[in-house]
């Protein structure tokens, strides 16, 4: 496992108090891998640890003047740590290695899917309409891009945004005196604005050329996205072709060539054509697909609308709970029922 941060530092479970928060039983080495975040405790030396695959969200929260990490794991636990500024001392907390443990958290977040392109502090406003964006608050938090979503974590709230590229409809630049930022609109309808930002004397101000440098590389996603896309559905028209063309010369197919036809693996395979046989009354004949032509058009039909697994092939995500891939617009994973984040 590589290790992304290790700190001394206080770690508590559920709600807690400002004497349990800084106790010497809460006083430990906070480690976080690629893979676990870990607490060691110094007094009882019991190692914790949580599965990043496990981390439904967290926000950095002041709780009793201490700038820590209140993190909620999929099993509605609730965890609170922050780092030391000097070692063994809970009471001098550090801002900075709380904000570095707070992006490493996000960084292992949303590397799980795709390697980040880019990535910065800066704002999000979301709105219902291109006007409301800005009278909407800003949220100051971690803007990730990807080859599949434009993402932003907010730093005070346990929430996290992620924006499909295929669901973009525009991409502007506003130039205008409140800007410089970024103007997307969605298919379904929303409005977001973000701003790079940058540390100048101790505050954040917008960042002009990294806003440029983002904005560049959005167009650029989306342009790869599309292409993407096209190819995808090109190649699955192709394979719903070549089945259409054993149906016209047979009503009898072998289920290896259909399975190779349609570049399916064998467990895949093996769900899909006993849901085939129940839905369109085919029949499983030893190693063959008896096809019922009162049927096969319907058949045919299901496969090219998207509504099936075929046409969505390369449009998928992993589940940041359970891993299992769901589709890039799904609101909650159909294998472990946790709610996602995808706009």
């Amino acid at each position: 496992m590589v290790v992304l941060f290790e700190s001394y530092g206080n770690f508590t479970s559920g709600q807690t108090s400002y004497m349990a928060l800084i106790s010497r039983k809460s006083r430990g080495t906070i480690t976080l891998t690629n893979k676990e975040f870990l607490f060691k405790s110094e007094k009882d030396n019991i190692l914790f640890h949580l599965r990043i695959n496990d981390i439904q969200n967290f926000s950095v929260k002041n709780r009793f003047k201490l700038p820590t990490i209140e993190l909620i794991s999929v099993q509605g636990i609730s965890y609170t740590f922050y780092p030391h500024k000097k070692e063994k001392s809970s009471l001098t907390t550090s801002k900075k290695a709380t904000q570095d443990l707070f992006r490493e958290l996000t960084r292992s977040t949303f590397k799980k899917e795709n390697p980040i392109l880019f990535e910065t502090i800066g704002n999000l406003k979301n709105s219902d309409s291109e006007e409301g964006i800005f009278t909407s608050e800003a949220l100051t938090g971690i803007i990730f891009l990807n080859e599949d979503y434009l993402s932003f974590k907010p730093f005070t709230e346990k929430s996290i945004s992620q924006i499909s590229i295929l669901n973009f409809i525009s991409i502007s630049s506003d130039t205008s005196k409140s800007g410089p930022a970024i103007i997307i609109q969605t298919k379904d309808g929303k409005y977001y604005s973000f701003v790079t930002l940058k540390k100048h004397i101790g505050r954040y101000t917008k960042d002009k050329s990294k806003t440029k440098r983002l904005f560049e590389l959005i167009n650029q996603a989306k342009i790869y996205k599309s292409s993407e896309q096209t190819r995808l559905q090109k190649e699955e028209k192709e394979k719903i072709d070549r089945i259409k063309s054993m149906i016209q010369v047979s009503n009898k197919l072998r289920l290896d060539m259909i399975r190779t036809a349609l570049d399916m693996d064998d467990k895949l395979f093996t769900e899909k054509v006993f849901q085939w046989a129940k839905q369109f009354n085919f029949i499983i004949d030893g190693d063959y697909l008896i096809i019922n032509q009162d049927t096969a058009t319907e058949f045919l039909n299901d496969l090219s609308t998207g509504t099936n697994i075929l046409s969505r092939r390369g449009l998928k995500i992993s589940c940041r709970f359970c891993e299992k891939l769901i589709e890039y617009g799904a609101t909650i994973c159909p294998y472990c029922g946790k709610e996602t984040t995808n706009f």
